[in-house]
Order: structure tokens, then sequence, then C-alpha cells
């Protein structure tokens, strides 16, 4: 199928997008940390700080009074302006150099009128306090010597005396700017986690799956924590939930009830009996997925066989809890006979695997497994196996010859729609009818999670391709459009 590149924001889970950001918090605080470093380093390198003393001034014209200077503001004023211009003056400063015996001023004069006024503010810039106020002393200590080869008739009053500057005059806030430029790291590298969950075009949502994906709702599992006090997040006390467990919640066990109703319909519609449970990558929840249903099956009556054919890094053991006395690869490679191990508590057989082996491809595609499963479908009612990950091992597209029947898992924001069409596509051509998917581990606002019915799912997390997974209930068939139940999802926290 080629997939509709269109881009709609209604398929993107607001959910899904918070906990991607979530889980590179760790990222976005470095990219704070980063980011105030880096301003600690230009403004400590770039900001020279700046401080002014300045002294106020009154312009009066020789041989009048200092009222009658009041009186004619306009003589006056004119007066000031032009011994601004020359205070601002390279000719000022060159003649004040060579009378002080500098070879430069410690800083930089200023001068300004006052409006209507004859006042003149004098200011002296330099990047000390002591630098700002030795220039503008300076220059008032030898005021005399140096008017009187510019002004015959000017006089200067200091009304206002220049003293040491405390502070610049152009203070930088550098807390202020690292917290800002600390904030504006950790928004910048939360937008570029934001772009590449949106480049990875994943499945986040149910309308998303249908118009992405070619192939068919079987169920949707929402997400439901296995452990729910925190001694027993801690303790990992359960490393699978199912639904004989007492913490499995009502919806829960519901949903996967309903799935087996499924797949019951499906066995007596089309005499299929063994189904095989397989998913693109690691941690979509096969696994448990395929626990649940057997549980399910055998606890309405049925004789069902549970076989962890992923002989590279088996996980049924761990999820319900035993230990095998035979091993499936011991059963292909001759070693031991087919004796399926029965569960007397869980009213399941299975045929396990703990031991990864070398020769797991080669012991799956061996006339060996042929025969193993059409013995079960002699004595069995259904025969349930996981598989490893297609993207992962070739071991699947063996399996999916053999069995009758095959489900897809798809982890709610996994993998790419591309990595899973082309995973679909692969299983239907197999031997083996794909039912379609179950749509795993989803999680929903609130708002948009009520409705009739149930769709529960748990996380958690251990060793390969089982690290969180999640149960819900909504249904399709590869042949014909989903018949569907509403759900809603459950969000406890557990990453």
């Amino acid at each position: 199928m080629q997939e509709n590149e269109i881009f709609r924001w209604s398929e993107l889970s607001p959910v899904c997008l918070v906990r991607r950001v979530l889980r590179q918090l760790p990222a976005i605080l470095m990219g704070g940390v980063v980011a105030a470093i880096w301003a600690w380093i230009i403004t400590t390198g770039l900001y020279r700080p700046t401080y002014v003393s300045s002294a106020t001034l009154a312009v009066s014209v020789g041989g009048s009074t200092y009222s009658s200077v009041l009186a004619n503001l306009t003589v006056s004023n004119e007066t000031a302006e032009t011994f601004t211009q020359l205070f601002e003056s390279n000719v000022f400063e060159s003649l004040a150099v060579r009378e002080l015996g500098l070879s430069q001023l410690p800083g930089e004069l200023t001068a300004t009128v006052l409006p209507d006024t004859n006042l003149l503010v004098l200011r002296a810039e330099a990047d000390t306090p002591a630098g700002a106020f030795q220039t503008l002393e300076l220059v008032l200590d030898n005021y005399d010597q140096i008017s009187d080869q510019l002004f015959q008739n000017v006089i200067l009053s200091e009304l206002a005396s220049p003293v040491v500057p405390t502070a610049p005059s152009d203070p930088l806030d550098q807390g202020r700017v690292l917290r800002l430029s600390a904030l504006g790291g950790m928004v910048l590298v939360a937008v570029l986690v934001l772009l590449l969950a949106l480049a990875e075009d994943t499945v986040q949502t149910r309308s998303a799956l249908e118009r992405k994906l070619d192939v068919k709702l079987f169920g949707v599992i929402g997400h439901e924590v296995k452990n729910k006090t925190l001694r027993a997040k801690l303790k990992r006390a359960n490393k699978g939930l199912l639904v004989t467990m007492p913490v499995a919640s009502f919806g829960f066990t519901e949903t996967i009830y309903k799935l087996g109703l499924k797949l019951s319909y499906a066995a007596k519609n089309s005499g299929h009996k063994v189904f095989l449970i397989t998913s693109v990558a690691e941690n979509e929840g096969k696994s448990t997925v395929a626990a649940n249903l057997a549980l399910t099956l055998a606890q309405r009556g049925k004789k069902v066989l549970l076989v962890d054919a992923d002989m590279h890094k088996a996980a049924q053991y761990k999820i319900l809890g035993t230990e095998p006395k035979r091993e499936l690869a011991d059963v292909l490679s001759g070693e031991g006979e087919w004796e399926p191990e029965f569960l007397k508590d869980r009213q399941l057989y299975t045929l396990l695997s703990r031991k990864s082996s070398g020769r797991a491809a080669e012991l799956i595609a061996s006339p060996r497994m042929g025969e193993v499963l059409e013995q079960a479908r002699r004595e069995m009612d259904f025969i349930l196996v996981d598989s490893p990950p297609i993207a992962m091992f070739s071991d699947v597209e063996a399996l999916a010859d053999q069995a009758d029947a095959s489900i897809l898992v798809v982890r709610q924001d996994g993998v790419s729609a591309r990595r899973i069409n082309d995973a679909a596509d692969m299983l239907d051509q197999c031997r083996a009818e794909l039912l379609g998917c179950i749509f795993n581990d989803v999680r929903a606002m609130p708002a948009v999670a009520g409705g009739r019915g149930y769709g529960y799912g748990y996380g958690y997390g251990y060793g390969y391709g089982y690290g969180h997974y999640g149960y819900g209930n909504y249904y399709g068939h590869k042949k014909s459009r989903a018949v569907t139940d509403g759900g809603t999802g459950v969000d406890d926290g557990d990453g």
C-alpha cells in the first residue's frame, strides 16, 4: 500500500507527544544547560560594563552677572551649545591630552545642554569607575588653563561635582539572561523532539491506523499498569499482567475476553487452529497478548497450547512465572519428545523456550516444526504461537507458512506506518490468513477516552521485546471493515 502523505493534526495524540517529551526530558534539560553555559561564555566574554561620572555646570558670559545671564537665555544657550561641540570634538580632547601630559584620556567626554537653560551636563564614560571619574576631574581641574586658549568670555560655574560611579550605567542581569537562555534551549530541544516524532510517522490514533495501514483492526487495547503501588513498582513484582491476576481490572479482563471470543468466531468459521501472534519490532506487547488470549480461551474450557517460538529471547516463561521442563528447541532438535507441559493452576498447555538457540531459524523452518504443529492440531482446540519480531528475525515467515492465521500486534506510537505495512504485506503473502492487527498500549486524553465498553492495557518493562504493553477491545478483519466497541484508556503514569 502507498501511504497517504497528507498530514492531519487529528491523527496526532497529545498523550503520545507529551510522553515523547517526557522520555527525552534528560536531553531537554541538557539542552537548557548547554544554552546557559554558552550564554555565560558569551556574556562574560563580550559584555563590557560602562561607568559614567557626570558634573553639572552653569555657562555664563564674562562681564555679565549671573542673573543677567539667566535673563538672556538665548545668548547663554548658544554659548553652551558651542561649548558642548568643543567638548565632543577631537580638538578639545587633543588639547586636554597635551596640557595634561597623557597619551589619551581614560574615558570619553560628552556634553549635553538642558533645554531652555544655560546648564551643561558634562559626562565622562570609561570601562572602570576610576577611569570615568579621573577623566572628568582632569578636565574640570584644568579647565581654566585650557579655556584661555579657546574662549575669552566664557565662564563655567560648577553646580554639581563629579563622584566615582558605584555601578555601570548599562547593567547586565546575567542571571536573567542565563535563565532565559536555559528556557530557550529546553524549548528548542523539545521542538526538535516533536519534529522528529512527526517525521517518524508512527501510528498514534485509531483514525491514523485506519488511514495509513493496509491491515484491518482486530482489537484496540488501552493502557493499564500491572504494578499499581509504589512498592510493587520498585520491586517490579509482576513481570506481566495476566487476566488471572488479582490486580487485573474488570475492564482489562473483559477486553481480553472479547478478543478471545473474536478469535473463537474466526476459528469456528474457518476451521483455523494455529494462530501466530507477532509484531514488527520488540516492545510491542505480542507475548503478553498471546499469553492472555491463551488463558482466556482455556478459561472457556478449551484445550489450548501456548508455544513460545521466540528461541532468540523468550518471554513466556517470565510472563507465566514458570520454568519449562522441556524446551521447544529440544523437541525440534530431537533431544526431547512431544509432550506439552500442563499448567494445572492455569488449565493451559505450554511448550516454552527459555535458553537462546543459535539454530532458531533452522529449527523453525525444519520439517519437525510442521510435525509438532500437526500433532498439536490433532490434540488441541487452539494453538497460539508467540513468534520473534518480524523486523529482527526471519523465523516469522516460516512460522506464518505453517500457521493457519496470524495477528499483528501494533503498539501505539511504536514503529512507522511504512514498516507496519511492509510486515503486513509479508504476512498477507504467506499461507496463514492475516486476521488483522491489535492496536496495543493505547493511551488517550480523558475527554477522548470516554465511551461505552472497555479499552484497557498495561505497561511493564524487562528484557527483550517485552518492555511495555497494554490491551483493548476493537475488532476487525483483513477482508472486511472492522466492527468496533468503544473504549476508555487508563493511564497510571507507569513508563
